[in-house]
């Protein structure tokens, strides 16, 4: 039984004083009661400095000397599901055993360094290395937001059914951005005890992702839409689950965009080719673009070409717009 449960036990039980007697004597009883109380307890303090020798003051400085328990990744983050993951603090580089039973293909490394002013990193990186089973997959600059990265690498040396060690070590600390890095970026000593986080995850269908409540007002695209488009295709306000598709003569691809507002996933489909194929896991506008072109060789130019978009489990206004070669 707690001591705040004995309180009410004994007030229960007690019988209440009726006569001024009774409770000037309850008041002197009270003042007995907290003086043998306090007492005892300067009494069971002495003895059990006396009997753990110190481990009182110990106790309360373990705390102060080791850092917090590393936050785990959600479940959910960054369009996948997190399988396992593990955290340590640096300098000691974070390990992780995994055992895919999966496709490789939906695999993702995510990975954060908890990065706090406390370190002077506000506008620095550190430099990591990500490795499975010894074999580099990547040298990427880690920092206070999650990070995923997958690649033919990661492809390779993910084997289904055995087990794998994944391994992040921080290389340093370094002033360049990942958008402005040299081919030789300057590299210092990475502070000890910035806290490193590991995880192996996997990418999940918009349709099984936890999403986000939706905004008061639907988003819209119309900023996005461009004066040099040739060929726009845009979601039915009804029904923006709608496939949308034309027929032209066909001239080849120059640019494709695609700008989603919603949770979802978008097909761009060229001659029964799928050519584009993005998802969105929020209620905020995410894109793709690409300048390579597109104009294969089944494709005879003048010919007509069916394109489509394909809408999977979407939530409001997508808009895909093609730019035709000259």
């Amino acid at each position: 039984m707690k001591p705040q449960d004995l309180s009410t036990v004994f007030h229960d039980h007690a019988d209440l004083p009726e006569t001024a007697h009774a409770v000037r004597m309850a008041g002197l009883h009270s003042r007995v009661r907290k003086v043998r109380r306090r007492r005892a307890l300067v009494a069971m303090a002495c003895a059990l400095l006396v009997l753990v020798g110190g481990a009182v003051v110990t106790t309360r400085s373990v705390p102060d000397s080791q850092p917090a328990a590393p936050k785990p990744f959600p479940e959910y983050l960054l369009s996948s599901r997190v399988l396992a993951q593990a955290s340590g603090t640096t300098p000691g580089p974070v390990t992780l055993r995994y055992t895919p039973t999966t496709p490789v293909e939906d695999l993702r490394l995510i990975f954060e360094c908890a990065i706090g002013p406390e370190f002077s990193l506000d506008h620095e990186y550190l430099s990591v290395t990500l490795s499975i089973d010894g074999h580099a997959v990547g040298q990427p600059y880690c920092h206070p937001g999650a990070t995923a990265l997958w690649n033919e690498e990661t492809r390779k040396w993910f084997r289904p059914g055995q087990e794998s060690v994944v391994r992040l070590a921080v290389v340093g600390r370094t002033h360049e951005t990942p958008t402005e890095v040299s081919q030789t970026p300057s590299v210092d000593p990475a502070p000890d005890g910035v806290v490193v986080r590991l995880a192996v995850g996997r990418q999940v269908p918009v349709s099984e992702y936890p999403l986000p409540p939706p905004p008061k007002e639907p988003v819209r695209l119309d900023r996005f839409l461009r004066s040099d488009a040739d060929i726009v295709l845009r979601a039915d306000p009804a029904d923006p689950n709608r496939e949308q598709k034309v027929v032209v003569p066909w001239r080849g691809i120059a640019q494709l965009h695609l700008w989603n507002g919603s949770p979802g996933r978008l097909r761009v489909v060229i001659g029964g080719v799928t050519v584009s194929d993005a998802s969105n896991y929020q209620y905020t506008p995410g894109g793709v673009t690409g300048y390579a072109g597109y104009n294969p060789e089944h494709l005879v130019p003048g010919e007509p070409v069916e394109i489509e978009v394909v809408p999977e489990a979407v939530h409001g206004d997508w808009l895909v717009m093609l730019v035709e070669q000259d």
